[in-house]
């Protein structure tokens, strides 16, 4: 196992056993995920300790902050899975003041990202959270590099280079 990325599958705890799998590791700043689904519960439940143990790792926890989601196969969840992310994604911003931008990669034959992203949405916008999908991840690191280091009033101004327009995503 490379030293440099988290897995998922390395914070799963008794029980079943985990249906997807999330990789981490850090890209200059950047907390870049790939993700390999569908998810069970308790691949959501690894996933948690996962983002925690990820945070800790890199001293993120008084940094700004911007991760790169890229979805593999799919994004499909059960329903049980899919409200523990939910609920994990909001505690964990709640949590955080400095979550600058979230960018996520997905091609149409990513199963179920559509659905993510009509889903999440409201949850990114709630926490005014800059949320775009791309076709590429190099296109996502370069919308979200800036934003780590602009202000507030520069942000909005930033391009979305290559960001691919879906109902409900909040890009442009």
């Amino acid at each position: 196992m490379d030293p440099e990325v988290l897995s998922s599958n390395d914070f799963a705890a008794g029980g079943f056993s985990p249906h997807g799998e999330f990789r981490c590791h850090m890209d200059r700043g950047v907390l870049m995920w790939t993700s390999h689904g569908p998810f069970n519960v308790e691949a959501l439940q690894a996933y948690g300790r996962q983002r925690q143990a990820a945070v800790d790792r890199w001293k993120l926890e008084s940094k700004q902050m911007a991760s790169v989601m890229e979805w593999v196969d799919s994004a499909l969840m059960s329903p049980d899975a899919f409200l523990l992310y939910r609920r994990g994604f909001d505690a964990f911003m709640r949590s955080r003041h400095d979550y600058v931008a979230v960018a996520w990669v997905g091609g149409p034959d990513v199963e179920g990202l559509d659905l993510m992203c009509l889903q999440f949405a409201p949850l990114f916008e709630e926490h005014a959270l800059p949320f775009r999908v791309f076709d590429r991840a190099s296109a996502a690191l370069a919308w979200v590099r800036p934003l780590l280091f602009a202000t507030p009033a520069t942000a909005a101004l930033q391009p979305a280079p290559d960001a691919r327009p879906r109902s409900g995503c909040g890009h442009g």
